[in-house]
């Protein structure tokens, strides 16, 4: 385990590199501390094999992406150096976030020399490709897809399309992105060319918030079209019963028919002014039909009435 190497000999990196802080994380969560006798060593860059050789250091950090190939090979086939494997890589992985699991499958360096001779765990941190906010959907996609053919082939520590993964670290994956890998590219950078698609996507950006804003709109306006056509004709109705219940109250003045047959007349000329579309001809008519069956009925009172009262009063 790498608590074994407290005391020894290490070249963690040079100072502001990313595997000199990796290293000093992984030694930090395995009780490494400044005075624990532990000594950094700090190689010239290409003499790490000669000095594992000549004993100078007892083990070294390297990071695969910052390290030659002809350096691991030479590493890796000297038979005094051994090639260092996490056992408790998950361990690692649950603890420190943005590290991942890699596996070297025995053999795969050498297959006649048998190198590795075994299944050596390593880790490695996640490398995220990060992007402002504003980024435009269709850059993302390009992006990914060039992360994807560059990273997506099979290699020594990955097989095919297992990276790019949409695997959340320490920033949140993009909507753009998730859509990305759920249905790749979007239709419109499918189908049209990349100008053709910018063009439509801007169109599409301006219009479908308007047009979610219209259809409710045009929902409603035959709604309010009728209930302002049947408001112009029902209000006349309300003043239409006002006028009867006053006629019928048993505490009517006969002497008043006459005033009110000349207000329905008043209502009837104001209503046949009414002008509403035919689709509402059956309103209109009722309406009409309803003032004439109030007329109907203030005559029928009023011809009741003893002929002294159809007389005026006299001052």
């Amino acid at each position: 385990m790498l608590s074994d190497f407290k005391g020894k000999r290490l070249d963690i990196g040079q100072e502001g590199s990313g595997t000199r802080a990796l290293a000093l994380t992984l030694l930090k969560t395995n009780g490494f501390a400044p005075d624990d006798g532990t000594a950094y060593v700090d190689t010239t860059t290409g003499d790490e094999v000669r000095a594992l050789t000549e004993n100078r250091i007892d083990a070294i950090f390297l990071m695969g992406d910052s390290t030659s190939t002809v350096l691991m090979r030479q590493l890796l086939h000297t038979p005094d150096a051994h090639l260092f494997s996490f056992t408790q890589a998950d361990g690692y992985t649950r603890r420190i976030s943005y590290l991942n699991k890699l596996e070297l499958p025995k053999g795969s360096l050498d297959f006649g020399k048998d190198i590795p001779a075994e299944d050596v765990y390593l880790i490695g941190p996640t490398v995220e490709l990060i992007a402002r906010n504003d980024l435009h959907p269709a850059l993302s996609d390009l992006l990914l897809e060039a992360a994807r053919e560059v990273h997506g082939k099979a290699g020594i520590f990955k097989k095919r399309g297992e990276f790019p993964t949409p695997v959340e670290h320490e920033f949140p994956i993009s909507p753009d992105a998730r859509r990305y890998y759920t249905s790749g590219k979007s239709f419109l950078y499918r189908t049209f060319p990349f100008w053709a698609a910018g063009l439509v996507a801007r169109a599409l950006a301006a219009i479908v918030p308007i047009a979610l804003l219209l259809i409710p709109a045009l929902k409603i306006a035959p709604t309010v079209y009728r209930w302002r056509i049947e408001s112009r004709i029902y209000r006349w109705y309300r003043v239409l019963l006002e006028l009867e219940r006053d006629a019928f109250e048993p505490s009517f003045d006969p002497k008043r028919s006459e005033e009110l047959l000349r207000h329905l007349d008043h209502i009837e000329d104001t209503v046949n002014k009414i002008t509403v579309p035919a689709s509402f001809g059956d309103l209109f008519y009722a309406l009409r039909g309803h003032i004439n069956f109030v007329r109907n009925r203030l005559l029928s009172k009023h011809a009741d009435l003893p002929a002294e009262s159809h007389q005026p009063a006299k001052e």
